[in-house]
């Protein structure tokens, strides 16, 4: 996931990597189960708002499982549900 915006634009910018072959069993099921409950791989390319501000972060979320990879580029006002979930849960890994 890399999140851009604030104040300090694209210099600002964080990325963080998730790898759940390396993750403690239960902690890679939390991450599954969240990328099923938003049916992450039949969002949409893009989830933004209709009249973002310079200052709102932007999210662009890139999954790849063995066959299918997709990525979806959103603003989390728009996100639903389930991907704003997903979303926190990636904030609580160190950045990259």
């Amino acid at each position: 996931m890399r999140c851009t915006g604030g104040f300090t634009g694209p210099a600002g910018a964080q990325t963080r990597t998730v790898d759940l072959s390396q993750l403690p069993p239960d902690r890679a099921n939390e991450f599954q189960q969240l990328l099923s409950a938003c049916d992450f791989f039949a969002l949409p390319d893009k989830l933004v708002k209709d009249a973002p501000r310079s200052s709102d972060f932007q999210y662009d979320l890139k999954v790849d499982q063995g066959q299918q990879e997709h990525q979806v580029h959103y603003h989390l006002d728009a996100a639903p549900a389930p991907l704003k979930e997903l979303t926190d849960k990636l904030h609580e890994v160190d950045p990259d």
